[in-house]
């Protein structure tokens, strides 16, 4: 537009010119970046410190986020690995309703659920990092690991579709996350499907960061001014033959961590069949036998405080959460990943990176009924007798009975909360005026 038409509005000069500076205006504000998947900084990270040696951007970190591109997608448009079995644990059709910004596609089809209802606490990695994450006590879940707390299943084993779908559904008490249950059947089974996506990337990522790519040494890939100190004195103590040796061999390994022989057999495939096999793998639980609930109240209360289940040790003898390792460094499983507080020297690095400020693990305060993984009996005998990932609770001794645990069930759900100890003190009034 040229200045003579601005300076003449009979022209059209001011309204063409203030069209167009409203559409740019509108262009812009409607722009925004297509959300992309970042790598594991912290793993990065911790991988890096032990090594002492940084991560090679050409040979590392670049074909670590291609194969994940690769076999998994974007944010925006997911996609199944090219791995046996993969549709016996994913569903492409629900991933997409999960995935991708909040509206509908092309044929009107609902997606985006997980940017919706999800994505401000648990982040776009799944790294439980949301905008929201810090505010929240306890943080969100990081799925990335595959490790999930409230389960039908034996420590060290993943949890089934149905645990993760339940979490969903009810939600966790005492903690920020909510029910979904006014969402429809496929929209719950959708955001399943992708909290199990998210999971497998992340355990992938995981994998190819701490074993595979982490424990390749790329000091003599690297040019002799990106080298750190320790990488300059290894690299110094090589003759020329035995750096192109060690060249030759670095690079041979990268091309196999590369081949999709490897991507199948030894980084997707096995955690793929290490969830499918956990669905085979719930705890069975015997039918509660009849039992006189007072007195099976009894019997879990003197198993409660006896050293054969240890249950005072943490919850202590009040049943508040104040037992005798109450106050010890207990952390979760989370945050002793990046946090030794034994050594809390690097702390500082990792939370430039991201990470959450540390907190405490406490044991549960039994008394005020609260169960996050879900009140139902059977919700409180798996806690008992599989213990929680990640978490300090252990699984129950395997001397301990499934009827001694139901006697526990019972002590823990319907004696504790109604003990006379865990009422309220009647509120008395004060400032009472005396009236004669």
């Amino acid at each position: 537009m040229s200045a003579e038409d601005c300076r003449d509005p009979g022209r059209g000069g001011w309204s063409r010119w203030l069209l167009a500076a409203l559409g740019a205006v509108a262009t812009v504000g409607c722009y925004s970046p297509a959300a992309k998947f970042e790598l594991n900084k912290i793993a990065i990270h911790k991988r890096e410190l032990e090594n002492e040696a940084t991560f090679s951007q050409q040979y590392q970190l670049t074909p670590i986020a291609k194969i994940l591109a690769d076999q998994f997608g974007t944010p925006d448009e997911p996609k199944l690995p090219n791995v046996p079995g993969i549709e016996d644990f994913l569903d492409l059709e629900k991933l997409k309703m999960a995935a991708g910004p909040y509206g509908s596609d092309k044929d009107g089809k609902q997606r985006g659920l997980y940017r919706q209802h999800c994505v401000h606490c648990h982040g776009i990695n799944g790294d439980g990092a949301g905008p929201t994450a810090a505010f929240l006590n306890p943080y969100p879940r990081d799925y990335r690991p595959g490790k999930f707390k409230f389960k039908s299943t034996a420590s060290g084993l993943p949890p089934t579709h149905q645990d993760l779908k339940r979490i969903i559904e009810d939600g966790a008490a005492g903690t920020a996350m909510p029910s979904f249950k006014l969402l429809s059947e496929d929209e719950i089974e959708a955001l399943t499907q992708y909290v199990k996506y998210l999971s497998l990337r992340g355990e992938a990522e995981l994998y190819m960061i701490e074993a595979q790519f982490g424990d390749l040494y790329p000091a003599v890939m690297k040019p002799a001014d990106k080298r750190n100190e320790e990488e300059q004195k290894y690299v110094a103590e090589l003759s020329p033959e035995e750096i192109e040796e060690e060249k030759a061999e670095f690079l041979e390994e990268v091309e196999f961590f590369e081949s999709e022989e490897n991507i199948v057999d030894e980084v997707i495939g096995p955690i793929v069949d290490k969830w499918l096999d956990a669905e085979e793998e719930v705890t069975v639980i015997e039918p509660k036998p009849e039992m006189d609930i007072h007195e099976s109240i009894e019997k879990g209360r003197e198993l409660f405080f006896s050293s054969k289940t240890g249950c005072a040790g943490c919850h202590g003898e009040s049943a508040l959460g104040d037992g005798q390792t109450a106050e010890a460094d207990f952390y979760d499983d989370w945050t002793r990943f990046y946090y030794d507080p034994s050594d809390p020297s690097t702390l500082e690095g990792y939370l430039a990176l991201g990470a959450l400020e540390p907190r405490k693990l406490r044991p549960r305060n039994l008394r005020q009924g609260v169960f996050r993984g879900g009140r139902r009996p059977i919700d409180i005998f798996w806690r008992i007798r599989n213990g929680i990932d990640g978490a300090k609770m252990p699984a129950a001794p395997p001397i301990v009975t499934d009827e001694e645990i139901w006697h526990l069930v019972d002590f823990v759900r319907m004696g504790l909360p109604y003990d006379p100890l865990s009422e309220n003190e009647p509120h008395q009034p004060e400032n009472l005026r005396e009236r004669n």
